[in-house]
């Protein structure tokens, strides 16, 4: 019985030490084609909640973790600051204001929910 205990007490040691936790956040590559999707989804709900008159983008990607779910979960740490694009315009290109106090940067950690065989991407918790 002992046995038993140290052999389970040892593989859950190698499982954290080599691995992290099976099923538990990991980092992953901001740069990738999944989480670039990811946070351009996250951007675009972000300012469709808004009630600010001008678009937000991302100035820079702190932080990216991913969760291996029922499809994966994304927790991605973003700065943000406003664009001199207003949201009822057709303009394409939105440059982020220069002058601080107009561009007001934040930062939002938003949790995006992918699951691709079903083409869905739900925005599941925003903080900013």
């Amino acid at each position: 019985m002992i046995l038993k205990v140290v052999f389970l007490l040892l593989g859950v040691v190698c499982a954290v030490v080599l691995g992290g936790l099976v099923g538990g956040l990991s980092d992953a590559d901001p740069n990738s084609e999944d989480v670039q999707n990811a946070l351009n989804f996250a951007i675009v709900q972000h300012n469709s909640a808004s009630n600010d008159m001008f678009l937000s983008q991302k100035t820079e990607v702190v932080k990216v973790k991913k969760q291996v779910v029922a499809g994966t979960r994304y927790v991605l740490t973003v700065n943000m600051a406003k664009t001199s694009c207003r949201k009822d315009g057709s303009e394409e290109q939105c440059g982020i204001l220069q002058d601080p106090v107009l561009a007001r940067p934040y930062q939002c950690t938003f949790t995006v929910w992918s699951r691709p065989w079903l083409t869905d991407l739900q925005l599941l918790e925003q903080k900013c």
